[in-house]
């Protein structure tokens, strides 16, 4: 590639911008970076699941991206075999050696962001605040299921009384908070668990209003819009009543034009 088109390039993705999702694919892109190294330090059979299954969750994402980036390629051929698309086919897998093609996915993604620069990043947020903000949720849930369970298992593993034992029990706990349902099949018995089930509610809490703020920028009309459509009728309104005060003028000029001319005649 020239000089000249990568200016190009550079100047067209400055003004599209980066787009929210863009940042969302680098953030699991490291978290699952963050995973292969943790699979190395840790030797819990059961927090090992837990990585894992998140990581299945993690590679569900990745296909859906291949997919969508295979949908929308111009040429689809060039996409698979000369701008890594295999490397992004193998990336979905969630075996050990197939994560590191996940790299290929991470330079694109850097050099689309490091081309766009900051102006791009905040154009492209600015245009998608709403889809933004359901992401980083979604990111969010991401992490509060990996960690949360995680942490969870760590702190109530100490007490033989504990009833939050497996993989499985620690991500319906996590999930079951953070959706603020609270079954009850499932509670922290040790007080680190209970302090540490604190912050996911509150966190569940925060997440829960960012949902029902982005449904209803999604399905309401905003106050802008609202205001913008009034002014518009409000234009509307003036127009129309200019429209009927030309006509009213012009039927009392031509009423008058045949009493002067009866007038000059007499």
């Amino acid at each position: 590639m020239s000089l000249r088109e990568r200016r190009l390039r550079r100047l067209e993705r400055r003004k599209q911008g980066v787009t929210p999702y863009d940042l969302f694919i680098v953030a699991i892109t490291l978290l699952s970076f963050v995973n292969i190294v943790l699979y190395f330090f840790i030797k819990n059979e059961t927090l090992l699941l837990t990585l894992g299954i998140i990581d299945v969750v993690l590679s569900l994402l990745f296909l859906i991206d291949f997919l969508r980036l295979l949908y929308n390629a111009e040429n689809r051929f060039h996409y698979f075999f000369k701008d890594f698309g295999w490397a992004d086919f193998l990336a979905s897998y969630p075996y050990p050696l197939l994560k590191l093609f996940r790299i290929f996915r991470l330079v694109k993604s850097s050099k689309a962001i490091s081309e766009a620069g900051f102006k791009g990043i905040k154009q492209g947020y600015s245009k998608n605040v709403a889809s933004a903000a359901l992401l980083v949720v979604l990111f969010i849930i991401i992490l509060l299921l990996e960690f949360g369970s995680v942490g969870i298992l760590i702190l109530e593993s100490r007490n033989p009384d504990a009833n939050i034992k497996t993989a499985s029990d620690a991500i319906w706990w996590v999930y079951v908070t953070i959706a603020t349902v609270g079954y009850g099949d499932r509670y922290p018995v040790t007080n680190d668990g209970r302090l540490f089930a604190t912050f996911v509610m509150l966190v569940g809490v925060g997440l829960f209003g960012v949902v029902t703020g982005f449904l209803a920028n999604k399905f309401l009309p905003s106050s802008s819009k609202s205001s913008d459509n009034a002014d518009a009728s409000k234009d509307e309104v003036v127009a129309d009543m200019q429209k009927e005060l030309q006509e009213i003028r012009k039927l009392l000029i031509s009423q008058q034009k045949p009493k002067t001319s009866k007038s000059k005649k007499a």
